[in-house]
């Protein structure tokens, strides 16, 4: 006798489907509606049916429904009862936090040099300025002395010594490229460490473009940095959130940081725009038809849900919706925080570790200019000092890091073990929850809008 996971999940596709998911273990699949209706009760009632009930519904047993229940079997949907049910259901699920974290001697692959914890810009939204502590530190600029002992004890003591050869380093902010001295001394330490050690290191930089000249692109371009920035909109768009600190517009500064890329013939493949109100409705076709005239591919559009506090979260998911479908006329992907539980809902959780995040998986460090160490850039979880680097995996901070990825307790912090997309959100971002400030009202409208966006990536991948 089977039973329904109490983690079974389904949303209406057309009036003659469902698509049907588990929680925890995902696997979506287009399955007929009235299929999807009998697991559903059986899921809500937890109670137990014979196959001959099943069948007894009108439920023809050809190979489609034989292979279908195959399919849930292995999705976990379906219980038998030659297993211990609940138990093994929960042996399973444990499984998948024993094998990701609290048996493994290192997961940290990315190392974040906090550059600079100064800014030329205000951006309205900014979480550098609202919830970091960082800026109480003295300590504004990374010294080279601390971004030399990060590198080494990273390349060495974190990648090199656990038998890795692969690594990313990305220089952060602030505005990194205000520290331009220390950058274009560490570059060539990194590149000369990386090839004694047999390592193959890629290097990124998340700049706002307008301390940017030929200089340092030439500089950065040499190395193989690649350039990550932000835009938030068209002109009226951008300069409505997007602010120097005199409260100027930053549109002009930010293009002619593009044009810098260009000229030297490396013009970005996409750009990162932060929407609130003020901008919101600069989510539309003339900003896509603008990225596609630049050979655009990638438009990263996240919503400040703590900053959009009076817009319905169905138009939001209106217009994010029909932006990503217009997108994809002209070759973009429109991706954004908002589309990361539906992408993980695509990977296979026995396979591969599921989070939402480097940080929140504890794949990354972030060490600023104090020296302290954090797993995100914009956290105030501190791991460490970076002198702790070559045994951080190993401190407390960070195994309590992993351990709160325990989905037990992702529920719990959720309030909400029946979250449809609980295994694949695990709770959002971390630094939107830090600074929501625990507000309940301000993580429902994260929840909500996450749910809401799966819903319909979902039903958009069926589409085709």
């Amino acid at each position: 006798m089977p039973k329904v996971s109490r983690f079974f999940q389904s949303i209406p596709y057309d009036i003659n489907s469902s698509i049907i998911w588990h929680s925890i273990f995902g696997r979506p699949m287009l399955v007929g509606r009235k299929f999807a209706d009998f697991l559903r009760k059986h899921s809500e009632d937890s109670t137990f049916f014979t196959y001959d009930e099943f069948f007894g519904k009108g439920f023809e047993k050809d190979e489609a429904i034989i292979d279908a229940i195959d399919s849930l079997s292995e999705a976990h949907i379906l219980l038998n009862t030659k297993d211990i049910l609940d138990s093994k259901e929960k042996k399973d699920i444990d499984s998948l936090h024993s094998k990701y974290d609290l048996y493994c001697v290192n997961k940290i692959k990315n190392l974040s040099l906090i550059m600079s914890e100064e800014c030329p810009f205000r951006c309205k939204y900014c979480i550098h300025f609202a919830n970091s502590e960082h800026q109480h530190n003295p300590e504004k600029m990374m010294s080279l002395d601390v971004a030399e002992l990060a590198v080494e004890s990273f390349l060495y003591d974190i990648i090199f010594s656990n038998g890795l050869r692969d690594a990313y380093i990305n220089f952060g902010g602030g505005e990194p490229l205000l520290n331009w001295e220390i950058i274009e001394q560490i570059l060539p330490y990194i590149k000369a460490r990386s090839e004694e050690l047999g390592i193959e290191v890629k290097l990124g930089i998340n700049t706002n473009l307008a301390l940017l000249n030929k200089h340092m692109a030439k500089t950065l371009l040499e190395y193989g940095v690649e350039f990550a920035a932000s835009l938030d909109g068209t002109e009226a768009g951008n300069d409505s959130v997007r602010l120097t600190k005199n409260l100027k517009g930053t549109y002009k500064q930010i293009m002619r940081g593009f044009d810098i890329l260009k000229e030297l013939g490396h013009p970005l493949d996409g750009f990162a725009m932060t929407v609130t109100e003020d901008n919101f409705f600069d989510i539309d076709t003339p900003i896509i038809d603008w990225a596609a005239s630049l050979g655009m591919t990638e438009v990263r559009i996240d919503i400040d849900v703590l900053g959009t506090v009076n817009m319905p979260i169905n138009e939001i998911v209106s217009r994010l919706m029909a932006v990503r479908k217009y997108a994809r006329t002209k070759g973009i992907s429109v991706i954004g925080f908002w589309s990361r539980p539906a992408e993980n809902l695509g990977l296979i959780p026995e396979d591969e570790d599921v989070g939402f995040c480097g940080g929140e998986r504890g794949n990354s460090i972030c060490v600023a200019p104090s020296g302290q160490v954090f797993p995100c850039g914009y956290s105030n979880y501190k791991l460490g000092e970076y002198y702790d680097i070559p045994f951080i995996s190993n401190k407390e901070a960070y195994r309590k890091l992993l351990n709160n990825r325990n989905l037990s307790k992702v529920s719990s912090r959720c309030d909400n073990e029946k979250c449809p997309i609980l295994g694949f959100c695990r709770g959002g971002c971390m630094i939107t929850r830090e600074a929501s400030g625990g507000n309940p009202a301000k993580l429902s409208r994260m929840c909500e809008l996450y749910r809401a966006m799966t819903y319909e990536i979902l039903r958009e991948s069926v589409a085709g």
